[in-house]
């Protein structure tokens, strides 16, 4: 019997949000690229955005166009609803990310 292993984004990936008080995180999974940031512009005060685009080149790179963005509570429970977003994202997005050179 074939058992297929489920690869996902975990939580522990993600850091502490202390990390987050002084810099951004930048990953990928499978082809889809992610930062996470500290984000003090909204009305609703202090939050993390991610944002998310299909790779292979970086942020700075990447036409805004390809990158959606999303905010959640400045905490550690934030970082947990990011790591939730991030597994669902990719999941409904796959077709975005098949294709993306991985290095």
């Amino acid at each position: 019997m074939k058992t297929e292993i489920s690869r996902r984004i975990e939580r522990t990936d993600l850091f502490n949000i202390r990390f987050y008080e002084k810099t951004w995180f930048h990953g990928s999974f499978s082809g889809m690229h992610y930062r996470i940031e500290k984000f003090t512009d909204d009305p609703e005060g202090t939050c993390l955005r991610v944002t998310t685009w299909p790779g292979p080149y970086n942020f700075d790179h990447t036409d805004d166009s390809l990158k959606e963005s999303a905010l959640f509570e400045f905490s550690n429970k934030g970082l947990d609803d990011v790591t939730e977003y991030l597994n669902t994202y990719y999941r409904e997005h796959t077709e975005n990310f098949k294709g993306v050179l991985l290095h």
